[in-house]
């Protein structure tokens, strides 16, 4: 029997010979339709960036207009600054006026990173406010050395705005204006808070949203693809129009650029039409509308067919996934006797697939409230209002006795203690202000529990400069307090806590050993398991949210380098072991040489910043 009489030829030939001008009208409408989404989302995303770029450049604008109005008008502080001499005490209170004034503008000027006056009258750094209280060194260096290279070189009035770098590579726009009497004033816009709303573009793993200078210098503290080089922005800056495909390295990008109009930065989109297109539901169409009225006559058996054991399965799975898509995460599809061995196949894996997918957003959902939940209630712990309302009744009780040194006494400690919690949002303190901190908070107890408790601090000097997490150690001696004071038995001596330290001389590294013990009865047993198991640690410890916080901060920080230890002395109490790190001391050094200078600078006036 010849093999083109036989039933395999026929349907092959026949399958081909539908097949293949399909094939071809499917070609030219994909491309039809690529060009037709190409352009779409370029104007889209063209749109998009010429909205953002305008909305930064009326920022530009009204920050410039801002800064002149500040060095023309006829006002008290600034008029002070540029007359009176330095040593006048006048000068020094306008100073502190321009400063809070700066403090209320950067509120209301939210995208501005700092505002700034240089007088060159002083030789210390320049008069600023900025919304990055960690770079205050790199801002004095930064400011210091553009105001008096500005000065210098006399440069005529613009409203174009300047690129400056910091030395950590962090990219800003700088606008001064001089207002005479050797004195300007200027502001500071970081770049990446320009590009932060059109950084959420979805622009694919291969695609970046980035600010470039007018050299083609990368201006965006982002990391781009390693097609994305210096030789393709050149490449960009050579476009012709603002919206155009670049071929690049055997890949097309669609690429849109927008300039800005007081600046000399560059605004640049780039996706690739891969990522575009990838998603595009042509041949899906093409099954479903036009096959069928093209071959409906001559193929109504063969489509029959086709639709019996192919096409049902195959819709009931692409709904099940477009439901899946839409959050319908019960979707399961029924399992028919109907069905090939491979659809049979592909629906279990479908439906285990979907329940393993519903039973992640579960957990992640319920991880997410968790998380939620401890960082809300860490937060309340930090001013615990119990603690709080218990000693201001203290202090009225000790008015009401005429007690009036006690009450000062209290004041200042209440004072100090929640001085500290105002500035809990820093890396790192000194083991010496936790020290100090820890020393308020027991000086209130003993003057509510009299003569029940005692305490005794012992480090060595040493020891002191040593930086860690703040807060890390008070929460083991608060815990000391409200659990093992309470559950004392009462013996007629005092409860009593002791925190020292040593050189930890078993440790492979220069390491320190910082002790909290205490005469209580101790960690109860269940306690002190869930403790030498990991389980705080690891999260689960939601009714002792202040140690799963504190172990939690201390895994972020020093990670395998350290360690915890919680055990019962043989004497009775509990103890406490914390295992801090030297090496990482130059780093946090550093942290808090910038937190302290800013903290100097804010306090310029020699008032107290807590008072303010």
């Amino acid at each position: 029997m010849r093999y083109w009489r036989s039933m395999r030829f026929r349907i092959v030939f026949g399958f081909l010979l539908i097949v293949a001008p399909l094939v071809l009208f499917l070609m030219y409408n994909n491309l039809y339709a690529a060009r037709i989404v190409r352009a779409q989302l370029s104007a889209n995303y063209g749109s998009l960036i010429r909205t953002e770029v305008n909305a930064n450049d009326a920022l530009l604008k009204s920050t410039y207009n801002f800064l002149i109005q500040l060095g023309t008008a006829n006002d008290s502080e600034m008029l002070s600054l540029k007359t009176l001499p330095v040593s006048d005490p006048e000068y020094t209170l306008a100073k502190v006026r321009l400063y809070n004034r700066f403090l209320i503008d950067t509120n209301y000027y939210k995208m501005v990173d700092t505002f700034f006056v240089y007088l060159t009258k002083e030789s210390s750094y320049p008069l600023y406010s900025t919304q990055n209280i960690n770079k205050s060194n790199a801002l004095n260096l930064l400011l210091s050395s553009y105001s008096a290279e500005f000065i210098a070189n006399e440069p005529l009035q613009s409203d174009r705005w300047e690129t400056v770098t910091m030395q950590d590579g962090d990219s800003y726009l700088i606008k001064a204006i001089d207002i005479g009497f050797g004195m300007l004033d200027g502001a500071l816009v970081r770049t990446d808070t320009l590009n932060q709303t059109l950084a959420a573009l979805d622009v694919g793993p291969e695609g970046s949203v980035f600010i470039m200078d007018g050299g083609g210098g990368l201006l965006s503290s982002i990391q781009l693809p390693d097609r994305l080089d210096s030789d393709f922005r050149t490449a960009v800056l050579h476009m012709k129009s603002g919206a155009d495909t670049l071929q690049w390295k055997n890949r097309n990008y669609l690429v849109l650029t927008e300039a800005s109009q007081y600046s000399d930065i560059l605004y640049v989109v780039v996706t690739p039409e891969s990522y575009i297109l990838k998603n595009l539901p042509l041949l899906q169409k093409m099954l479903y509308y036009w096959v069928p009225l093209l071959s409906v006559m001559a193929l109504c058996g063969y489509l029959l067919y086709l639709q019996r054991f192919l096409f049902r399965p195959l819709t009931g799975l692409i709904g099940g996934m477009r439901k899946l898509g839409y959050g319908m995460l019960d979707v399961r599809l029924p399992a028919q006797a109907a069905d090939t061995r491979e659809f049979s196949l592909m629906t279990t894996t479908f439906n285990e697939m979907a329940r393993q997918i519903e039973a992640l957003k579960i957990d992640i959902y319920e991880e997410q409230l968790r998380v939620q939940k401890a960082e809300y209630k860490h937060l309340q712990m930090q001013i615990n209002p119990h603690f709080y309302m218990n000693t201001l009744n203290i202090i009225y009780n000790m008015a009401a006795l005429r007690d009036y040194a006690s009450v000062q006494k209290m004041s200042l400690h209440l004072a100090d203690y929640f001085r500290f919690l105002m500035h809990g949002d820093r890396t790192t303190v000194p083991l010496e202000s936790e020290l100090a901190h820890i020393r308020h908070y027991l000086e209130i107890q003993k003057l509510r529990y009299v003569d029940m408790l005692d305490y005794e601090i012992n480090m060595p000097p040493g020891h002191l400069k040593l930086n860690i997490s703040p807060l890390l150690l008070q929460p083991f001696v608060e815990n000391a307090i409200v659990h093992g004071l309470t559950r004392r038995q009462q013996d007629g001596t005092p409860f009593r806590v002791l925190i020292c330290s040593e050189d930890a001389a078993d440790a492979p590294a220069p390491y320190i050993r910082v002790l909290i013990s205490d005469n209580g009865p101790g960690f109860p047993p269940a306690l002190l398991e869930a403790l030498d198991s990991g389980i705080f640690a690891d999260g689960m410890g939601e009714r002792h949210l202040g140690i799963w916080n504190v172990l939690r901060r201390y895994r972020i920080m020093y990670g395998e380098q350290a360690g915890l230890l919680f055990r019962n002395s043989p004497e009775g109490g509990a103890v406490v072991e914390v295992l801090l790190p030297f090496q990482q001391q130059g780093t946090f050094q550093e942290m808090h040489t910038g937190i302290t200078q800013q903290e100097t600078e804010d306090n310029g006036d020699g008032t107290d910043a807590g008072s303010r």
